[in-house]
């Protein structure tokens, strides 16, 4: 009995360590998809509004192309702000892939743990959109528009897709490397053709 009051001491330490590593851990996990959805809070609000940041896109891109070619301005800061919703809600989308992926224990296959990861960060994805889109018809130079939610979701559709074709093609890649380093006439032959 004398040993117990040890025992338990020396077990306490090993689970607060272990819970500060978890915790760590989920930090290191979640912090970057918390990042994101900082940057996309601000750029919510009204200071960001196609209202704002036309005079300054348009600056730039009279800089970079002359003048002639913001003959079509509105059409081309339209086509701007669209293309970064689609861009940046795609690219929050794999920051929360990044997040599933590490917090998914692995399942029974690499491909179903991809699929749910992937799952997850669409769903992530389409539910910031929506906050963000309802958040934005409360400001009085916003609107909250479904289709920016249909954008931003497809950009993370796309974006993620592209993800999953990649990460397939260099397991396929790794699987046939690791069965010509297995088989060596199968290697002899890879050299030799």
């Amino acid at each position: 009995m004398s040993s117990s009051p040890m025992v338990f001491g020396v077990y306490a330490q090993r689970t607060s360590a272990s819970k500060s590593v978890r915790l760590q851990v989920q930090l290191r996990t979640w912090f970057p998809v918390l990042a994101c959805v900082a940057v996309l809070a601000v750029e919510s609000t009204s200071y960001l509004g196609a209202d704002h940041t036309s005079a300054p896109l348009r600056t730039v891109a009279e800089t970079l192309f002359g003048y002639d070619a913001c003959m079509h301005w509105d059409l081309m800061h339209h086509l701007i702000r669209k293309t970064g919703h689609f861009m940046g809600y795609g690219v929050f989308s794999l920051v929360c892939f990044r997040g599933f992926w590490i917090a998914l224990q692995p399942p029974e296959s690499r491909l179903l743990r991809q699929l749910r990861a992937h799952g997850l960060a669409i769903l992530a994805t389409f539910l910031v959109a929506c906050a963000d889109e309802f958040h934005q018809s409360f400001l009085p130079n916003r609107s909250g528009q479904l289709s920016d939610v249909l954008l931003d979701t497809c950009g993370a559709m796309a974006l993620g897709l592209m993800l999953f074709a990649m990460m397939r093609a260099a397991e396929s890649r790794k699987l046939a490397q690791g069965s010509h380093r297995r088989n060596p006439a199968c290697a002899e032959a890879v050299a030799l053709g």
